[in-house]
């Protein structure tokens, strides 16, 4: 766990992406990276570094947090 704390935390680019998709649920790549205020290259590898550590997952061109995701969302707001 504070391994991927510390994953998402080195980034600001990943700490964006992941409060996007916990407060405007899941949402498609081109949103992430509108309400990130990222461009749309930036997000898509943010999302996929974060996808590779389980995090979150895309289904139908959505992306949303997976078990893991949720959990490390949850201890990562307590810290904030």
């Amino acid at each position: 766990m504070e391994e991927m704390i510390g994953f998402v935390m080195g980034n600001k680019q990943r700490i964006r992406v992941m409060e996007v998709i916990e407060s405007k649920g899941p949402q498609p790549a081109a949103k992430i990276a509108k309400f990130s205020h990222l461009t749309a290259p930036i997000t898509g590898r943010v999302l996929e570094e974060v996808a590779g550590k389980g995090l979150i997952k895309e289904n139908d061109g959505v992306w949303n947090f997976t078990d893991l995701g949720i959990e490390v969302q949850k201890e990562l707001k307590k810290r904030a």
